[in-house]
């Protein structure tokens, strides 16, 4: 009904019903899945869809396999490899032929140390034959030495004629006597003073 056509006249009611604005409906509350299922289902759904997407994507049109190199090549080249290594083989000289050792001695080994005819050298008589250890004395200094003295022997051994010389620094020496007088035992024995010849019934010298 306009306000022209009240009958009545204004009263407070009415100037209190004019002020008011119109009020909304009151409609009860809406339950938590309605208000916040819309945001759990981007969070959560929206994730899993680009997974499934990058999945198939993937599958349909992944990178091409790469093709396997030739055989042929790998084997050309390892057959050049191996011809080069025979060729450079044959080229070396033989290690036998180039590292085989001379048979011939060396001027080292071909010379000798020099003997020590200065050395003390004792020739005893023990064949009992008159003039005996005179005569090898003789024959000895004719032969260089020069250090020769002769006397008589008495002890029966030993029972052959025998060269003593009394270390190793003599053993060259004692060793050139007893191949100068034929005599073939040659013996250590510290008990003489440099070099003794004994004289048996066995020498011809």
């Amino acid at each position: 009904m306009a306000q022209d056509d009240y009958p009545y006249p204004e009263d407070e009611f009415d100037v209190l019903g004019r002020e008011r604005s119109p009020q909304a409906v009151h409609r009860a509350p809406r339950p938590w899945w309605r208000v916040w299922g819309p945001l759990i289902a981007v969070v959560i759904l929206a994730p899993l869809l680009a997974i499934a997407v990058v999945k198939l994507a993937t599958s349909d049109g992944g990178s091409p396999a790469t093709e396997p190199t030739p055989a042929v090549t790998a084997t050309e080249d390892a057959t050049d490899g191996a011809a080069a290594t025979d060729g450079a083989a044959s080229a070396e000289p033989s290690a036998d032929a180039s590292t085989e050792p001379s048979s011939e001695p060396t001027q080292e080994e071909s010379q000798a140390p020099p003997l020590d005819q200065a050395v003390a050298v004792s020739v005893l008589n023990g064949a009992r034959v008159q003039g005996l250890a005179g005569s090898v004395q003789e024959q000895l200094v004719a032969a260089g030495w020069t250090s020769v003295s002769s006397g008589n022997y008495q002890s029966a051994e030993p029972t052959v004629s025998t060269v003593f010389y009394r270390d190793a620094d003599l053993a060259d020496e004692a060793q050139a006597i007893a191949q100068a007088l034929g005599i073939g035992p040659v013996t250590e024995l510290a008990s003489v003073e440099s070099i003794t010849v004994v004289l048996r019934s066995d020498f011809t010298g």
